[in-house]
């Protein structure tokens, strides 16, 4: 087995009998495994002008059984061949599924050459999808490496040296052409590709006028077999033909053989899938040069909707992407700092780039914007269509970065996003007049016109702050005044927050309140209504400020959330909950306690560190401590926010949904949460005495949790009434004044001990 690994060659025509054969073999002598990777690579072969559909059905009966093999490097080898059989038909998000998949395995396997393969995979399924960006990150990722070698490398030039001359960067695309053209040994690299890379030589080199060149391109072609030109492969030789025959200046001809390759491609099977966009540009941009300009804007027509069908396919792809996380730290870093709808960098990975950039010199701007309306737009057209819309905004951002030459796109949270700039302070006014052109034409989304508008707020170094949180922190108050007075761009300035000092004062204070202990906590106790007794508390945060007095939570949570101070809030209560837990259960008594934190705790990479730190810190046990986070925070952006849940849930800690029934969550989001209660807020209890509709509303909130295995509480219960309301329809737990009003913590421990007595 070992050997057929080492020995394995590019597929080819000729190897599928010789394949075919050893996979026989390998089933008589009762070697499975040897069977399935044989097997795998027979069916491969018909990537090369075979049924690709009647292949890719074989192999997708053979893969169950090969995702159980238990060797990586085995099952890494059976996966491979599928590759080709997805590319050739045309489905990048299943490409993307298995080359991921891939990549774990090779870090299973913890070899830099088959890490690196597993790398430019990525590339190559980003390539297919269309989304030539991230294809060039990973391909010049694997290639810099030096880990890949012979025809796997050479896959990734030719794919690399595509990309270059599909963004006119032919500067970059010819040293590859030089380098790797007319090779001496053939049976090295792999002949497919090879064809590919000379027809893209032959294309490049006719478009610059250099016929002689494009010609010996062709002639090269000539030499492989033609059982190995695939059905795109001779479209894209008809079409290089072309354009060498228009180079030469013989236009009859060249029309001839343009029509014959657009004839080509229409016959193809699932052309508009496996043919790249390019194809149909190259045809435009040939027919425009011969006058046939209505033939040359029906190519250039096809080619837009083309490109715009293609972004369905990066959607599907990034999404395919974000589901994986590898093993690897470096992997796991960058996984951290990157949003997973749109894979633009978060909050953490703008800061570390920007930190960065201070460090060498330069001086950042940072540009932070929000999308007006999108809560309407998100209700209007339904989430799904919401979350294209954020990625649409997300790659009006990315190419907004390619006119500057340090500058990085992030996605802050929800419908927030941030452009860091590095240079001088006069690309602000190109900053303005980019972000003023930015959104002036609608986005197409799945077919439908959205048209929006954006509030930007701006900080810039040194003058606003000299370090990226401080610049962050501006530029999101910045856009708060923006947004409060509907303003399109507004810069920060010190008077905005001077505009309401006593704002200025809490938010300035909060972080010497939470060293100074002027914060405090009161418990209320939660009770199972079966038999009144006390299950849990919740802890309640109060600011008892030295010369203001007591300060409610909404005066400063807010404020601490959006200027990043919140995480020394939540630590502090984190910290201070978890020692009365352990003191409660040394005590013998009940000790579990419910604290409320923010989409900005969990969606923060170091949260779950911090909770593991503080469990040790304090003796605290994490099953006596249940983590509320509100539907509405979930809801923002539930791919982060789940993921983070179920890294925490799998410390031992216990979730909750608060506030259930006021936000906007799907019944599938809901399944997916790794909750174990919900808290039907305090509007509906209250409500439901009163109003036929509020109490369908209540039975439906606490029904769905029962059928969901869930805990319910009902919050707010300050009456008798109430309290056997909730009883009556089945609800588990009540937390309110009737049971007992939010205590200090000393008096709980008092209040508990009488309890017993």
């Amino acid at each position: 087995m070992r050997l057929l690994l080492l020995r394995q060659e590019p597929l080819s025509p000729r190897a599928a009998q010789r394949y075919t054969e050893l996979a026989d073999g390998m089933l008589v002598l009762g070697d499975r495994s040897g069977y399935l990777i044989a097997k795998s690579f027979a069916l491969g072969v018909a990537n090369f002008g075979g049924d690709t559909a009647a292949a890719l059905a074989a192999y997708e009966q053979l893969s169950a059984e090969i995702n159980r093999l238990e060797d990586p490097l085995e099952q890494h080898a059976a996966m491979g061949p599928s590759l080709l059989l997805y590319q050739a038909d045309g489905k990048p998000a299943a490409y993307m599924q298995q080359a991921c998949r891939m990549l774990q395995l090779a870090n299973e396997i913890d070899h830099g050459a088959i890490r690196s393969a597993a790398i430019s995979n990525l590339g190559i399924a980003f390539f297919l999808a269309g989304d030539e960006l991230q294809a060039r990150h990973y391909l010049e990722q694997s290639l810099a490496s030096n880990d890949l070698g012979g025809w796997v490398r050479f896959s990734a030039v030719a794919i690399l040296a595509e990309i270059y001359a599909s963004a006119g960067d032919v500067d970059k695309a010819l040293p590859l052409l030089r380098v790797w053209s007319f090779p001496d040994q053939l049976a090295e690299l792999d002949g497919p590709t090879l064809a590919h890379f000379h027809v893209l030589g032959a294309e490049t080199f006719a478009r610059l006028g250099q016929a002689q060149q494009a010609r010996s391109y062709l002639e090269f072609i000539e030499l492989t077999p033609p059982e190995q030109h695939s059905h795109d492969l001779r479209c894209q030789l008809a079409m290089a033909q072309a354009m060498h025959h228009q180079a030469e200046g013989r236009g009859a001809q060249a029309a001839a053989m343009m029509n014959e390759a657009i004839a080509m491609a229409q016959a193809m099977p699932r052309s508009d899938r496996t043919l790249a966009p390019r194809f149909w540009w190259l045809a435009a941009e040939l027919a425009g040069a011969q006058g046939q300009w209505e033939q040359a804007y029906r190519l250039m027509d096809r080619y837009r909707r083309l490109e715009q069908e293609k972004k369905q396919d990066i959607a599907a792809v990034r999404r395919v992407a974000a589901q994986f996380q590898t093993d690897d730290s470096a992997r796991a870093v960058e996984a951290a700092q990157r949003d997973r709808l749109t894979g633009l960098g978060n909050r953490e990975r703008l800061i570390a780039v920007g930190d960065t950039w201070m460090a060498r010199g330069l001086e950042p701007m940072v540009a932070m914007l929000n999308v007006r309306r999108f809560n309407a737009i998100n209700e209007a057209l339904g989430r799904e269509i919401g979350d294209a819309v954020l990625q649409a905004v997300a790659d009006r951002l990315g190419e907004a970065c390619i006119r500057f030459d340090h500058a990085i796109a992030g996605r802050v949270y929800a419908d927030q996003y941030a452009l860091v700039l590095a240079g001088e302070r006069g690309d602000i006014g190109l900053l303005g007049g980019l972000a003023a052109d930015m959104f002036s034409t609608p986005l197409e989304v799945a077919g439908q016109w959205v048209d929006i508008s954006a509030a930007w707020g701006v900080a810039h170094c040194p003058a606003h702050g000299l370090s990226m949180h401080k610049l962050m922190s501006h530029a999101e108050i910045a856009l708060h005044e923006g947004r409060r007075t509907d303003a399109g761009w507004t810069v920060y300035e010190p008077c905005l927050i001077r505009a309401d000092l006593r704002q200025l004062s809490l938010i300035s204070e909060l972080k010497r309140a939470a060293q100074e202990d002027e914060f405090s906590l009161l418990l209320q106790p939660k009770f199972r209504l079966a038999d009144n007794a006390v299950t849990s508390f919740e802890s309640l945060l109060r600011w008892n400020h030295p010369t203001r007095g007591l300060v409610p939570p909404a005066e400063f949570i807010p404020f601490a959330e959006s200027t990043g101070n919140i995480k020394g809030i939540t630590e502090w209560v984190l910290r201070r909950a978890m020692r009365l837990s352990a003191q409660l259960r040394d005590a013998g008594l009940v000790c579990q306690i419910a604290i409320n934190v923010s989409v900005h705790d969990v969606g923060a990479s170091g949260f779950p560190g911090i909770l593991s730190g503080l469990l040790q810190a304090t003796r605290a046990r994490a099953e006596d401590i249940r983590l509320e986070l509100t539907e509405g925070a979930v809801m923002k952006d539930p791919a982060t926010v789940i993921d983070r849940m179920r890294e925490i849930n799998a410390l031992g800690f216990e979730w909750s949904i608060d506030d259930f029934g006021t936000g906007q969550s799907s019944l599938a989001y809901l399944h997916m949460l790794p909750v174990s209660e919900l808290k039907i807020d305090r509007s509906f209890v209250r409500g439901a005495a009163n109003s036929s509709t509020t109490l369908t509303l209540l039975k439906a909130a606490i029904d769905l949790g029962r059928n969901l295995g869930l805990s319910t509480v009902g919050e707010g219960a300050e009456t008798a009434e109430e309290w056997d309301l909730l009883r009556t329809l089945g609800c588990g737990m009540a937390q309110g004044w009737f049971g007992a009003r939010p205590m200090p913590e000393q008096v709980l421990l008092r209040w508990l001990q009488d309890r017993l007595r």
